[in-house]
């Protein structure tokens, strides 16, 4: 029979031993026993390979419970002497303004993988080995003796079966350790705590985790917009605004300032398809403007960088020639153009 190496075992207390605590000088004072089946063990420790218990004749044992049973009592102890014991939740934070801001966007206004931690020790001070509550009987399960009413959290050891799914639709809050492979997989467990998604899955939790403030951090890339300025001449200028600023003016003498979801806007050039949106929406708010992006005879030409007037095509406009142009005329397709889809795309700055 293939003979099973263990870090671990059982002394003569029923006390859990790591192999590194056993010296040559004293593992002759004590008696080691499997986890898993009870018969007595050897420490091993050599110059040449890495110390270890082991059987001291073959054995039926196969090693498939000590991992399960190593880790309930590790965790236990743990839980039991230790301080704290984080639970930590990986989860997806919106920002602050998710509720308002028009702007928002699930797939880019969230900061990802947030690590959120909580400290199993200040609610729970109990951690008891295969107690049966109700129908199930867990792993382990946490619970607060000054307050037996407070709602338990069941934790389950992952080795070769995973709760079944009566136990995961129950209302019971619990922790399923990621399917233990080796010694070590228990290790970050109780040097980390529960991490989900890493070490765990939890099961029936619904905590409630502030929103980020934005602007969010570590973002792939920065959350930039258009600040769209109406001077009192009804010409306009633009700048560069991220989340922070959005309710922030930049010109105190500017007629209004709005915000356009615009990220590919270059600032050296002044692009009549984004100021068009702006002038429009101010229109429909109520406002009567004279600028050259509304007229039906201005073209600009994105590429090269310039306009032209197709009445004058020698006539370089500028967006106040509109105020003197006898040929100014709105162009009627600006105007059909919907307010409520202007507004999905355009929030106004306070005055």
């Amino acid at each position: 029979m293939k003979q099973i190496k263990y870090s671990y075992c059982l002394n003569e207390n029923n006390e859990l031993v790591h192999i590194s605590s056993v010296t040559v000088d004293n593992r002759h004072s004590h008696t080691f026993h499997c986890i898993e089946c009870g018969q007595e063990l050897i420490a091993k420790i050599g110059k040449i390979k890495v110390p270890h218990f082991a059987h001291g004749v073959d054995t039926a044992c196969n090693g498939e419970s000590y991992l399960h049973k190593l880790a309930k009592r590790r965790i236990l102890e743990k839980f039991m002497s230790a301080d704290n014991f984080s639970l930590n939740f990986v989860r997806d934070i919106p920002c602050k303004n998710a509720d308002n801001c028009t702007f928002y966007k699930d797939y880019t206004c969230v900061s990802r993988g947030e690590l959120i931690k909580f400290d199993l020790k200040a609610v729970y001070d109990t951690c008891q080995e295969e107690v049966r509550l109700g129908e199930f009987q867990p792993d382990l399960l946490l619970t607060n003796s000054a307050k037996p009413d407070r709602e338990p959290i069941f934790i389950e050891v992952y080795k070769t079966h995973k709760s079944d799914q009566r136990k995961l639709d129950s209302k019971y809050r619990i922790i399923e350790t990621k399917r233990l492979e080796n010694e070590a997989d228990i290790d970050d467990i109780v040097r980390r705590g529960f991490i989900e998604s890493v070490n765990c899955e939890l099961y029936n939790f619904h905590p409630k985790f502030p929103p980020t403030t934005p602007p969010i951090k570590d973002m792939e890339y920065e959350h930039r917009y258009t600040r769209f300025i109406l001077n009192k001449n009804d010409t306009v200028t633009v700048k560069f605004v991220t989340c922070e600023d959005l309710n922030k003016r930049f010109d105190p003498e500017a007629v209004r300032e709005l915000n356009i979801d615009e990220y590919f806007y270059q600032p050296n050039q002044l692009d009549s398809d984004l100021c068009w949106k702006g002038l429009v929406y101010l229109m429909k708010k109520g406002l009567t403007l004279r600028n050259c992006f509304l007229c039906k005879y201005y073209k600009y030409y994105k590429f090269k960088e310039y306009s032209i007037c197709r009445l004058k095509p020698y006539l370089r406009p500028k967006q106040e020639t509109a105020i003197s142009c006898p040929n100014y005329l709105i162009w009627n397709q600006y105007l059909v153009y919907p307010l409520s889809e202007l507004e999905k795309e355009i929030s106004e700055v306070p005055i």
